[in-house]
């Protein structure tokens, strides 16, 4: 092999894109290592990852020069070119993990929800993938010759790289192993090769086979009673406990909620999941999160062992992702899509009440505090807390104006649960009420550099997992109200919703715990 092979225009190259990938594509990575490893004094770690990854970077980008067709070759690094500049848009600017699961939402997202995350600052990145992409394509001096004339000369450079990364491995695997042992989150933000890979494990789980459809709980009976049971859940988006003043935060963003004395705050209540795909399912399945999968999905859930019961079921959506196949077999169901207000909910609410006597659990799916655009979840009246940050764009924003936007939202979610419970109490003359209300998930307002939500579990900060949950309870449950508020401290999650839905409406099955229960 040539002794100058490492100053050929090919190699020079190569240097530059692998600088580039490294340099601008991997700023959150380093900051985050950075951060680590002058902090545990780990210097060596802070000093040589750069070069390592960069020589990772070399050896792979010579791999994919040797073992190649050169147009296939350019349509690879293009690729990764602009994988890695969105992947570096969200990981920068959100502090987003782009995992399996985060292609799982983007797949369930609509339109409008896509073009919120469109902004200024993503068209620069793309621009500049674009302008590096030209560059690949049409004036770097990459000489494919060289390196196909013999398969000695191949077999040598592969080697090589081969050689050099162990080598590397081996003479730091003990320092490196040990910190990355401490700070597994960091390989998560190694872009392009993270979201690459999770893109990689989504695609598998999607060409799998699909699990077979299975029912649940076909043991379950129930006993119509005389007095009926009218039972409204709220499911809530994006709205995380900490800004919930019933949970003692000090902006007032429960005015309404905080003077009623007929319902019971738990302040100790976790999601299944950060994010809406992962939750929703999760919460009505009867699999607690330490059991849930994607497969779960495909089994029946409570709704469907309610609807065979004999309960009747309204599901009305507002959320912009939809009821995630929740409510697919049952017959009541208008989505809004998140055109509109959460009022848009509660429209039809008494004309639907007043169609038919009989037990019924109605479920309003809201748009909530869906971000990054807080400002389009309320009417201008809710407008309270300013100044705000009316853009998606929340970089151009101050701390204290994506807080007070975000504040708004809350304050909305605070009216329409307070109105649903008065269009309850207007029923209770006929109808046992209970009210149940908990978010998806919560929500990260910038906190340690991170937005938005659906971090990993095991990662995420608390305000992608706390979240508040409030019942309500008519007054012919008053003594079940009581009991809630000798317990409203314990801790409680998503988990439980299956098992205490069963009990409001008094089902009979083996799949019933009562331990989950949270009513009993």
């Amino acid at each position: 092999m040539p002794l100058n092979l490492w100053a050929s225009h090919s190699q020079r190259a190569i240097l530059l894109l692998a600088f580039g990938i490294m340099a601008l594509y991997n700023i959150t990575f380093f900051s985050k290592l950075f951060h680590f490893a002058v902090s545990e004094h780990n210097y060596l770690i802070a000093l040589s990852a750069p070069f390592i990854l960069m020589l990772m970077l070399v050896c792979l980008l010579n791999f994919l020069l040797l073992l190649t067709h050169k147009m296939l070759f350019k349509v690879l690094i293009v690729t990764l070119i602009f994988a890695g500049a969105l992947g570096s848009y969200f990981i920068d600017t959100f502090g987003t993990i782009i995992d399996a699961n985060m292609y799982t939402n983007m797949m369930q997202t609509d339109s409008a929800e896509i073009f919120d995350l469109f902004t200024t600052k993503l068209f620069i990145y793309l621009g500049c993938a674009g302008l590096l992409s030209f560059w690949v394509l049409f004036k770097a001096h990459i000489s494919f010759s060289f390196y196909t004339k013999e398969v000695g000369q191949k077999a040598v450079v592969a080697i090589l790289s081969l050689l050099m990364i162990t080598g590397l491995y081996m003479s730091l695997s003990k320092s490196y192993s040990a910190f990355f042992r401490n700070h597994h989150e960091l390989k998560m933000y190694l872009n392009p090769a993270y979201p690459i890979a999770s893109f990689a494990k989504f695609v598998y789980a999607k060409i799998q086979p699909k699990p077979t459809f299975m029912a649940i709980a076909t043991d379950a009976t129930r006993q119509n009673s005389e007095k009926k049971k009218l039972v409204v859940f709220i499911l809530g988006e994006t709205a995380r406990a900490r800004n919930f003043s019933l949970n003692g935060y000090d902006v007032p963003t429960n005015p309404l909620l905080g003077k009623r004395d007929d319902i019971v705050n738990l302040p100790n209540f976790a999601s299944c999941g950060t994010a809406t795909a992962i939750s929703v399912p999760c919460m009505f399945s009867k699999f607690g999160r330490a059991e849930w999968s994607d497969n779960k999905a495909y089994n029946e859930n409570v709704v469907d062992v309610l609807s065979r019961t004999g309960v009747r079921v309204i599901w009305r959506d507002n959320n912009s992702g939809g009821d995630k196949e929740i409510a697919k077999r049952m017959s009541d169901v208008i989505q809004y899509g998140g055109r509109d207000f959460d009022s848009v909910l509660l429209q039809d609410f008494q004309a639907n009440i007043d169609k038919k006597y009989e037990d019924t659990f109605i479920v309003l799916h809201q748009e909530g505090s869906h971000g990054p655009t807080y400002f389009k979840r309320y009417p201008e009246s809710f407008k309270k807390f300013t100044p705000t940050c009316d853009t998606q764009e929340l970089d151009k924003c101050s701390q204290e104006q994506i807080v007070n936007t975000y504040n708004n939202t809350i304050l909305y979610t605070d009216y329409i649960i307070n109105e649903t419970i008065n269009l309850l109490k207007a029923n209770e003359d006929k109808y046992e009420t209970t009210l149940i209300y908990f978010s998806d998930h919560g929500e990260s307002l910038g906190e340690n550099g991170v937005y938005l939500h659906g971090l990993p579990y095991m990662i995420a900060p608390e305000d992608q997992k706390h979240v508040p949950a409030i019942f309500y309870f008519g007054d012919k449950l008053k003594a079940q109200r009581e009991r809630l508020h000798v317990k409203a401290n314990d801790r409680f999650s998503q988990d439980n919703l299956f098992h205490t839905l069963l009990g409001l409406f008094a089902v009979k099955t083996s799949e019933y715990k009562p331990n989950l229960d949270i009513l009993r």
